[in-house]
């Protein structure tokens, strides 16, 4: 027994003694181990935060699935990711009328603090799907912003003419709603005197998201010389409340009519209708007459103007 509690006593003893020091050295044993661990370079997989911008004019539909990297370097600076997290950054193409959209990760697309001493080695998963809201489409009309100034002589025979008529408008529910009509861009051509044809360009400033097929469409119109020709013997027509009661002196007249030389070529009197029109009642009165003429042409009677007599009763 007294041996042993000698043992115990030199233990007692070595440990007691001068133990500040001996408590220091331990500390700064664990200090410098945990130094040098930080340094040894390791792998972590730490979060990223993914960041989309969407197309114009649309929103994303739902959350953005969650992704990670793996990243290599010492404990030291990978513990700085979970502080400031890497980023990824992503645009969807303008272009896109789908809903939904898949995107490529690669190591490359990480952004870490610039601070930050680490190397991407992964990204998972290397591919996440994004949802966007519900596209539409819808056929609507075209509107030619064109204007065209016939050179003298010269008329512009009919309207502008359009192909194709309509298009196909696609995107957000919302924004193809709005819309009626989608213009071209503007035109503006003076002192023509041959007929037009132009490939005009859609105009999509302002139209955000909603995408236009085809892009483009014909616009056209027809400017032809301008002649005159008369037409005799057209009869002139009474409007009355009782027009079997009233007759007009002269009955028929001389038609002038001004257009397309070829717009003209092909009318008759009967193309032509004269009125005029019994507005006092009395038993004759002078009346203006007014001519009716198919579209892109004028007529200007001769004489302009008859007398109505109404017949009385006897």
């Amino acid at each position: 027994m007294p041996p042993r509690r000698s043992s115990l006593a030199r233990i007692r003893t070595a440990i007691l003694v001068n133990w500040p020091a001996k408590l220091t050295a331990l500390l700064l044993s664990g200090v410098l181990w945990a130094a040098v661990a930080a340094e040894e370079p390791t792998t972590q997989l730490v979060p990223v935060n993914l960041e989309v911008d969407p197309p114009t004019g649309r929103s994303l539909a739902g959350e953005l699935p969650p992704v990670q990297a793996v990243y290599v370097g010492s404990t030291r600076e990978l513990i700085k990711l979970y502080t400031s997290p890497p980023v990824i950054r992503k645009v969807l193409p303008d272009t896109l009328t789908g809903s939904e959209y898949t995107l490529e990760l690669s190591p490359q697309d990480l952004i870490a603090g610039r601070r930050i001493n680490v190397r991407p080695e992964d990204v998972q998963p290397r591919a996440v799907t994004i949802r966007l809201d519900a596209v539409v489409q819808r056929s609507v009309g075209v509107e030619p912003r064109v204007t065209i100034v016939p050179d003298s002589d010269f008329a512009l025979v009919g309207g502008i003419g359009v192909s194709p008529p309509t298009v196909i408008v696609s995107g957000p529910d919302s924004a193809v709603r709005s819309l009626a009509t989608v213009p071209t861009v503007r035109l503006e051509l003076r002192s023509v005197s041959t007929p037009v044809r132009r490939t005009l360009a859609i105009d999509t400033v302002g139209l955000g998201a909603v995408r236009v097929s085809p892009e483009s469409v014909q616009v056209s119109a027809d400017v032809a010389f301008v002649a005159e020709r008369v037409l005799g013997g057209v009869p002139v027509t009474v409007r009355s409340d009782r027009p079997g009661n009233v007759t007009a002196d002269p009955a028929v007249v001389l038609v002038t009519i001004r257009g397309a030389s070829r717009r003209l070529a092909s009318l008759t009197r009967d193309s032509l209708a004269v009125y005029a029109s019994s507005v006092s009642g009395d038993s004759t009165e002078r009346v203006i007459l007014e001519v009716i003429a198919p579209d892109g042409v004028t007529g200007v009677a001769t004489p302009d103007s008859v007398t109505l007599t109404r017949r009385t009763r006897g």
